[in-house]
């Protein structure tokens, strides 16, 4: 039973993508609410996954799903080199994603799915492709001013700052920085709107608003 005050959205499923730090968890939850919708994290997915040791169907994607946790001192690699390995990630990802997103669309349950593994192309997913043409599915990104503004954010946030050194925390600010830019070009060559973080306050609704 849907709670007082709720209202059904036009699509089935919504998923907000962006880069670690540009606050999806928080619109997430905001516009569940307001709609009486599931939340999901892509993160739960990944670590599922990552946790329980399941191969992908495809050995690369099983690499890929692993690449930041087994490679020794990770974060002493380029931060380029650490974009395209969330870049690959998202890829990894993007079959559980559309399984997911396509069990509630058949079972008609609105939900919220976000995560930064959701990539722009998964609306060329085949069995996502029907679904955003439908309308049922519905994708945007949020996406930062600056680098500053994620750096505060991730300091802000703790996660996993205490066990980083001072350089780790730059070059993780630099990946989630470069992967962000080239999520937002990502997003525009596909027509997927991506919203400014700022003003805070209004993200919600102009998430609503665009959808």
């Amino acid at each position: 039973m849907g709670s007082a005050g709720a209202c059904r959205p036009g699509w089935t499923v919504l998923l907000i993508g962006g880069a670690s730090g540009t606050g999806k968890s928080t619109v997430a939850r905001a516009i569940a609410r307001r709609h009486d919708a599931d939340w999901l994290q892509v993160d739960d997915l990944r670590l599922a996954l990552q946790w329980s040791d399941v191969r992908l169907p495809d050995d690369d994607a099983t690499e890929a799903l692993r690449f930041l946790e087994r490679i020794e001192d990770v974060w002493q690699l380029p931060a380029e080199r650490l974009r395209d390995a969330m870049i690959a990630v998202g890829e990894a990802m993007t079959e559980a994603v559309a399984i997911v997103v396509g069990n509630h669309v058949a079972q008609g349950d609105v939900a919220v799915i976000e995560g930064d593994g959701i990539l722009p192309s998964m609306v060329e997913h085949p069995e996502l492709h029907g679904h955003v043409a439908s309308g049922k599915l519905r994708i945007v990104f949020v996406a930062p001013a600056d680098q500053d503004e994620l750096n505060w954010n991730m300091l802000d946030r703790g996660r996993g700052v205490p066990d980083k050194s001072e350089a780790d925390l730059l070059r993780i600010a630099e990946m989630n920085w470069l992967y962000n830019a080239w999520l937002v070009r990502e997003a525009a060559e596909q027509s997927i709107p991506v919203m400014t973080t700022q003003p805070w306050e209004t993200l919600a609704d102009r998430i609503s608003d665009v959808l």
